[in-house]
């Protein structure tokens, strides 16, 4: 999420999510701060959507209400955004204002006029824009890349950027996605060749995963499929649905005839079937992963089955990804991925395409987005080697508010931002002290002391009973456990002997004893939760 604001008056661009690391146990999906808007609520007169991914969409069902305002996407993306506002997990499906724009279109909201512009990426329909402020043209690349025979046909417009550029770029905000890989990134097409050969050697069934939203690559795999004369079988919720959006409104292009129904895959010989699927990423419950697991209710991995994960894996996601490998591996499945066979390539520019894109829009000023810090960081060095002041180039992180003129730039003050958690159907309750709390958890387990007390004199007259989970296996160390009941004992009769004690107190001394005394002994400090009854 990015927002561009003049005189009060602002648009945001793109509105994703972020998938939670592995520290972030328990988390569901990340979702923007959007405080600097409830600070400033008649802000935002307009969200500007670049294309149907996650990670530009995602968020737009837990925050478009309270943000109320109109949308403007392509026409894919807007049948995208209101299949995930109907199927929000939160009840009653969020209302939005959805406007379909076009590369022909010039949108006027407040003082920006905004003219998207086709790009060539991963999924149909995406755009850049270029955006016309009272200060000057900002050119937003959205995510690109040069790619000279895209499957999709869709190029990116180098006509329209060498425009702007005749114009006069203010400043250029470019994708970083790929900064760190050399080259240029190889075209759709170039997958073609790997699947026909695998279709070509598949004696059993042949299983395809990759994205849902990957359009593309989804036309590509059902090209091969109906080229070797098999029937196409969609599986997963997502998958299902994005084809079937995608094949009505015309980015899909398969007939009904090739296609035939998951309950009735089963009916079709091995060898004239092919399933397309999700679950690249390791996602729990994605259908690659059900059936790695093999508790898929309608697919059953066995022995000649090819599997082929089409996708790169996103930083975070490795150890689930390569353990579901192994588990497709262990059921008797050859499985073919990216590092054994020329299976995906990225919707990403590398660096050659990137240094082209700042050659054709020759910006004043120039601002990586999208990537991790090192990437924006190692985007902004090839802006330098490409000629632009290092003065010019704005490398920042989230929260920071720049101020650009015709003149020049500096840094505003940096507006506190948070990660927003999702977690199940809670927005936003989840915060970093849970967080810590669920990784003690899971590092060192919980003890449970329980007594109860005399409520006249503070007398104890049960327990202590403890329990341990995750932390101790209890048969085996029983006499830890007494020892630390006795000591328990032992504390409430100090304390009882200075004063009436109350459920405070024995809350705390029972928390400190046993903390003090389990990582003396071993080193660890689990969760304590005292429990005082009072009879």
């Amino acid at each position: 999420m990015m927002l561009l604001e003049y005189d009060h008056q602002a648009i945001m661009v793109d509105c994703g999510i972020m998938f939670p690391t592995g520290d972030m146990l328990g988390i569901d999906l990340v979702i923007p701060d959007i405080n600097y808007l409830r600070s400033n609520p008649d802000v935002l007169k307009g969200i500007f959507i670049t294309h149907g991914h996650e990670d530009h969409i995602g968020a737009l069902p837990y925050l478009i209400e309270e943000l109320n305002v109109p949308i403007y996407a392509t026409k894919l993306t807007c049948a995208f955004i209101e299949y995930k506002l109907q199927n929000a997990r939160r009840g009653k499906a969020p209302k939005a204002d959805l406007n379909i724009i076009t590369e022909k279109d010039t949108i006027n909201v407040g003082p920006f006029q905004v003219e998207p512009f086709a790009v060539s990426h991963s999924i149909p329909n995406a755009v850049g824009l270029g955006i016309h402020t009272p200060q000057g043209l900002i050119v937003h690349t959205g995510e690109f890349k040069f790619d000279p025979s895209p499957y999709s046909g869709r190029k990116t417009d180098k006509e329209r950027l060498q425009r702007y550029s005749d114009m006069g770029v203010l400043l250029l905000m470019s994708d970083s996605t790929n900064a760190e890989h050399e080259g240029i990134t190889p075209s759709e097409q170039t997958i073609a060749e790997s699947m026909n050969e695998i279709f070509d050697n598949a004696k059993g069934r042949v299983i395809l995963a990759t994205f849902a939203s990957n359009i593309d690559r989804v036309q590509l795999m059902a090209d091969a499929i109906i080229a070797h004369d098999r029937k196409v079988v969609f599986v997963g919720r997502s998958m299902v649905e994005f084809s079937r959006i995608a094949r009505e409104l015309g980015y899909l292009n398969i007939p009904n005839k090739h296609i035939v129904p998951l309950d009735q895959a089963e009916r079709t010989s091995d060898s004239k079937v092919a399933f397309i699927c999700t679950g690249t990423q390791g996602e729990p419950n994605s259908a690659l992963v059900r059936m790695g697991n093999d508790d898929h209710r309608q697919i059953e991995i066995k022995s000649g089955d090819t599997v082929v994960v089409s996708a790169s894996i996103i930083p975070g996601n490795e150890e689930v990804v390569n353990t579901n490998i192994d588990n497709l591996f262990r059921l008797g499945a050859d499985v073919i991925y990216q590092q054994l066979k020329h299976v995906h390539v990225s919707g990403h520019a590398n660096r050659e395409t990137l240094k082209e894109m700042i050659a054709l829009v020759k910006p004043k000023y120039f601002m990586p987005i999208q990537g991790e810090y090192r990437m924006l960081s190692l985007h902004g060095r090839l802006a330098e080697e490409m000629g632009i002041p290092a003065s010019n180039i704005i490398v920042i992180e989230n929260g920071q508010i720049v101020e650009i003129n015709r003149d020049e730039v500096s840094f505003g003050k940096k507006f506190p931002t948070d990660y927003v958690f999702i977690d199940g159907s809670s927005v936003g309750d989840v915060g970093n002290v849970v967080l810590r709390d669920r990784h003690n958890l899971s590092q060192n387990g919980f003890v449970s002391c329980a007594i109860a007390i005399k409520e006249s004199s503070g007398k104890l007259v049960e327990g202590p009973e403890i329990i341990s989970r995750g932390f101790i296996y209890i048969r085996e160390n029983e006499f830890m456990l007494d020892e630390a009941a006795d000591l328990v004992v032992q504390s409430i009769g100090r304390k009882r002997r200075k004063r009436k004690l109350t459920s405070d107190v024995l809350n705390d001394t029972i928390r400190r004893t046993l903390s003090d005394f389990f990582y003396k002994t071993t080193g660890r400090r689990p969760m304590i939760f005292p429990v005082v009854l009072e009879v």
